[in-house]
């Protein structure tokens, strides 16, 4: 079966056709976005011709998503909807009228590419200064998880034994035996001293 290229499209329309139907209807929808373009159909009676008006009706299905993806003039929809209505094709016809509709619309060209650009700048900026507070909080978080894991920790001194971080020791470490200094010949007298003293209690035994 043919892909249909457009809606309300005949069955005896061949492949063909119907693609070139579908370029023809996509560029006079985008043909309304020029206020002088309608200016000249209304001065010619075409929005006079029922004919016409009901092919306006028709060429609302460009407004879905699927057909306006192809418009390069997305504006062109937004005069479409105002055709709709009798009193704006009866006005349009209307010199002054179209000339200020076309003065509003390059206004909002001009305007609306650096308005764009600016939210787009802002969003950007912002993103970025959410994006460097986050790593500023992550680093202080790292940074304190490092410092209290350090504090808890035992240190071991000179003598090998641990100690807290105040450099108290604790109760249970054990205490090595310390020399006292002294004189050795005050060493040798003391013990002759504890062997004669036990020689003379054997003796009176």
């Amino acid at each position: 079966m043919a892909k249909m290229y457009g809606k309300g499209k005949t069955a005896i329309e061949s492949e063909e056709l119907q693609k070139r139907r579908w370029q023809i209807e996509l560029e006079f929808v985008q043909c309304l976005s020029n206020p002088n373009y309608l200016n000249f159909l209304a001065q010619r009676g075409f929005f006079k011709d029922q004919s016409f008006i009901n092919y306006l009706k028709y060429l609302q299905y460009w407004k879905e998503p699927d057909y306006a993806k192809y418009l390069m003039y997305p504006m062109c929809l937004y005069f479409l909807d105002l055709l709709q209505y009798e009193h704006f094709r009866r006005e349009i016809v209307n010199s002054q009228c179209c000339k200020f509709i076309d003065d509003q619309a390059i206004l909002q060209w001009q305007h609306y590419t650096r308005k764009r650009i600016k939210l787009i700048e802002n969003v950007t900026a912002a993103q970025q200064q959410q994006q460097q507070l986050q790593q500023q909080q992550q680093q202080a978080n790292g940074m304190e998880a490092a410092t209290g894991g350090d504090s808890a920790a035992p240190t071991p001194n000179v003598n090998g034994s641990a100690s807290t971080a105040d450099g108290q020791q604790p109760s249970s470490a054990l205490q090595p035996v310390q020399a006292q200094p002294g004189n050795p010949q005050q060493q040798q007298q003391q013990i002759n001293g504890l062997a004669s003293g036990a020689n003379i209690k054997l003796e009176l035994n």
